[in-house]
């Protein structure tokens, strides 16, 4: 179902450059007390993961952050804030090389990485984790959320979940390695190929990158676009027969109609990382979706009301109240919990 979302921003933030650049810009939430685990990979590699709560019984929320996110993304503090107050536990989940140590093989993390969302739901259910368990996604972890929900359902696979949130979604990336090369969207292009950049060169040294791309560290701070990085390097790196190889099989877009979990969309028509074009339309949606979308937020943004700090909750709100709406049906005992 695609309805429209009930955010609406204050009349001075409704520009989506400052709907985006609002949370980097405010004073930074403290962090809650984490618990960090390693969780080893089939594949030889590993995932970091950070634990708020761990112990506690009380529902959990996997976080699934977005490109060249860390704990220092302001959407992640802001969320691991709220769920600190409300007492639920937390999970926290570091895509390949994003925790502030290398991953170990060559292969990276990226847009259609699903087999490592599978890894940390198989991980859960070993570890005894009880349900229910909420996924939120935002911007790239979104599309692997999606991606993921979408795989299991092809499967008739019911996935150890009770409902999943995606916020700004690239649900097509070719259409959205395009649009960030336009206009002043390029300011956040720069950014963010500047850090992949920077991690890969980190990494490998001249003489592996020569090796395993034929590049030098010259070579890749002359990439001047994402589809130009993922064509020469993301590709190459995970097995993909180049960038549009690479985003037809990894756009979520392609698997929506099989998502079997409730599932809601957040999404910014003005979104300054994609196109307009990229929205699905109700004929791609699952009836176990619900596309909400907004004329205004940005990207990971909808700045509402922000308070003395700056902060606005809007957002993680939004996040919450839906998953507190699948709770009627949940044990008593962890109901209580909340």
């Amino acid at each position: 179902m695609r309805k429209e979302s009930e955010f609406s921003p204050p009349w001075w933030l409704s520009n989506r450059h400052l709907q985006t650049f609002w949370g980097p810009l405010v004073p930074k939430i403290p962090i809650p007390e984490l618990k960090r685990e390693r969780l080893e990979l089939a594949d030889g590699d590993f995932l970091d993961l950070d634990w708020m709560n761990r112990d506690k019984l009380s529902p959990t929320l996997v976080l699934l952050h977005g490109l060249e996110g860390s704990l220092d993304s302001p959407y992640l503090r802001r969320m691991l804030h709220q769920l600190e107050a409300k007492g639920w536990r937390g999970l926290l989940v570091y895509w390949r090389g994003c925790s502030e140590e290398p991953n170990r093989l060559e292969s990276t993390y990226h847009a259609g990485r699903s087999d490592d969302l599978e890894a940390v739901m198989q991980h859960l259910k070993i570890q005894s984790i009880e349900q229910p368990i909420f996924i939120a996604g935002y911007s790239l972890g979104a599309n692997i959320l999606l991606k993921w929900l979408g795989e299991k359902g092809r499967q008739n696979i019911t996935p150890n979940v009770d409902a999943a949130f995606a916020v700004s979604t690239p649900f097509d990336l070719a259409l959205c390695a395009d649009a960030i090369d336009k206009g002043f969207s390029k300011i956040y292009k720069h950014y963010l190929l500047n850090s992949l950049k920077k991690k890969m060169i980190s990494k490998y040294g001249t003489e592996k990158l020569l090796e395993l791309l034929n590049l030098t560290p010259k070579d890749i701070l002359l990439i001047s676009s994402m589809r130009e990085f993922d064509d020469r390097i993301s590709a190459r790196l995970n097995g993909f027969d180049g960038a549009d190889d690479y985003y037809r099989q990894s756009s979520s877009k392609y698997y929506l109609k099989d998502i079997r979990v409730p599932t809601v969309i957040l999404h910014a028509e003005d979104d300054p990382f994609m196109s307009p074009k990229i929205i699905p339309s109700e004929a791609e949606l699952s009836n176990y979706l619900e596309l909400r979308i907004s004329k205004n937020g940005g990207h990971v943004g909808f700045v509402t009301d922000p308070d003395k700090k700056g902060n606005s909750f809007y957002l993680e709100n939004t996040i919450l109240g839906y998953f507190e709406s699948h709770l009627e049906n949940v044990k008593p005992e962890i109901h209580m919990e909340i």
